[in-house]
């Protein structure tokens, strides 16, 4: 009779490795993730530990005060105003920017006479610098001698000067105007790429399906378009809400505090109060805006991806 001996494990020297086309992806991505983790992590930590200390421009110490400029700025009435201001700036500007963009960027995809010049003429609001064209507004918007005002007294419109930048609700007015003119171009480029990927053969099917042009928009256009303009919207959201250059060289954030922004507030805050560690929680305080903003225009592309 045969003797059996019980068979011993032996343990596995083999080790889990990542797939080859794996880990040189890791490797690709590795420069380009340090580099963001310095340019971006290391100064956000640093912003939010600033943020939690009474940081006074001109000060050595600064000593630590937990959630005390949040709580100071949480329940001053002049920051709840000037979340009101960002909620109509921003989103009346993107608004605008967006239908503006669209209808240009539709027009141009068109076949007309100097359509490349046409094209140039349209990116000159975005290519201008900025202070040269806000200098170029406020003159327009002057009550002495400004463009608008003359038109408006010489058509006899007005008996008197308007003050586009001293009336609150002018000045909020005046503002977005700037900013949807320098910032619709950035709309219409994008969205006008995005149209050159949409087929002509759906275009022609929905003609052969008796579709007049507003169908087709809705049922070509806008599909087709859709993914590129939450990217840009999204995109041109982020900058309206940093806009500072605008608003702080038209109006200094008046009259008062009527086109006060929060990168107004953090600085009229942090560099004329000197008050920096309070300055950042202003800036702090914009964040979780923006992350909504981005999961949920991530949650739209996996949604499309998921449906194509």
């Amino acid at each position: 009779m045969a003797l059996r001996t019980a068979s011993v494990p032996v343990p596995s020297t083999r080790r889990f490795r990542l797939p080859r086309d794996a880990a040189l992806g890791y490797m690709l991505l590795a420069p380009a993730a340090l580099l963001l983790l310095l340019l971006v992590g290391y100064p956000f930590l640093t912003a939010v530990v600033m943020s939690l200390q009474r940081k006074l421009i001109g000060q050595a110490e600064a000593p630590f005060i937990g959630l005390g400029n949040y709580v100071a700025l949480l329940t001053d009435p002049v920051f709840w105003t000037v979340v009101r201001n960002v909620l109509i700036f921003a989103g009346a500007s993107v608004a605008l920017k967006l239908v503006i963009g669209t209808a240009v960027a539709l027009a141009l995809n068109e076949s007309m006479p100097a359509r490349g010049i046409v094209r140039s003429v349209m990116i000159l609001p975005w290519a201008l610098p900025t202070l040269v064209a806000v200098l170029i507004w406020m003159w327009m918007y002057s009550d002495v001698g400004g463009v608008f005002n003359h038109v408006l007294m010489g058509t006899g419109l007005v008996e008197r000067p308007v003050l586009f930048l001293s009336d609150p609700v002018l000045a909020m007015i005046s503002v977005i105007v700037v900013n949807v003119w320098r910032g619709f171009p950035f709309f219409t480029i994008t969205l006008l790429a995005g149209l050159q990927s949409v087929g002509s053969d759906q275009y022609d099917a929905a003609k052969v399906d008796g579709a007049d042009i507003f169908a087709r928009f809705r049922h070509v256009t806008l599909p087709g378009l859709a993914p590129v303009m939450a990217v840009v919207t999204l995109l041109s959201t982020i900058f309206t809400l940093n806009d500072f250059a605008i608003i702080w060289l038209l109006t200094r954030g008046g009259p008062g505090n009527a086109t006060d922004v929060l990168s107004t507030l953090t600085y009229k805050v942090a560099i004329r109060g000197l008050e920096l560690g309070k300055g950042v929680a202003v800036s702090v305080l914009m964040l979780p805006l923006l992350i909504v903003l981005i999961v949920l225009l991530t949650r739209f592309i996996n949604k499309r991806e998921d449906a194509g």
